[in-house]
């Protein structure tokens, strides 16, 4: 009875040092997965701040292209309105009445 006792212990021994020697390999591969886990946060963390700084980038170039386009079309507009000026109309009647005048002469 006693053999069988002692064979039972040993047996109980080898299961127990089975479940240790598992329990480190596990927590050896839960460590790895942290450290993983870190660097790809830290990996995401860095897309994300050039991301932004991309985007920012692009609002940049994008409110200057539109402040180049409102300037253009201010200058363009200022330029065709030129004809509706109050002054242009002004010299223009005088001038073709003047034309007119010396041409009856």
């Amino acid at each position: 009875m006693s053999a069988h006792w002692t064979f039972k212990t040993k047996e109980l021994e080898d299961q127990v040092e089975n479940q240790r020697r598992i329990d480190q390999e596990l927590k050896k591969k839960v460590l790895k997965l942290e450290f993983c886990l870190r660097e790809t946060r830290i990996q995401t963390r860095k897309l994300q701040k050039m991301g932004e700084r991309n985007d920012m980038a692009i609002q940049e170039v994008l409110n200057e292209q539109l402040a180049a386009k409102k300037q253009h079309e201010a200058d363009l507009s200022s330029n065709q309105n030129l004809w509706d000026k109050s002054g242009f109309k002004i010299i223009v009647s005088m001038s073709m009445l003047i034309l007119v005048a010396f041409s009856r002469r």
